[in-house]
């Protein structure tokens, strides 16, 4: 039996959600095969952030050398007053349309 550490479990996971977030858009891209009927462009840019955004993290996985700068990718940054000012880095996907 083989265990997987963190790593790997995160970048399965990070792998999941891709997939879970491009299915939701994946009928543009059956409509296109059923009958050639374009694909929208902001359908498109999203595929592509979230693809983009699944590399950036799956390399911050990997990156990480040390239990600290592994934690560190779950935490959400904050400005002075501490209100969030963007997602953790695991979880830094894009908007769904």
């Amino acid at each position: 039996m083989v265990t997987l550490g963190l790593k790997s479990q995160w970048i399965a996971q990070t792998k999941q959600t891709q997939g879970s977030l491009l299915s939701q858009t994946d009928w543009a891209y059956i409509r296109k095969a059923d009958n050639d009927t374009a694909i929208p462009s902001d359908i498109q840019t999203y595929r592509d952030a979230v693809r983009s955004a699944a590399e950036t993290i799956e390399t911050k996985i990997t990156n990480c050398s040390t239990m600290d700068e592994f934690q560190a990718l779950f935490v959400t940054p904050v400005d002075s007053d501490g209100t969030p000012t963007g997602n953790a880095p695991i979880y830094d996907w894009p908007e769904s349309i």
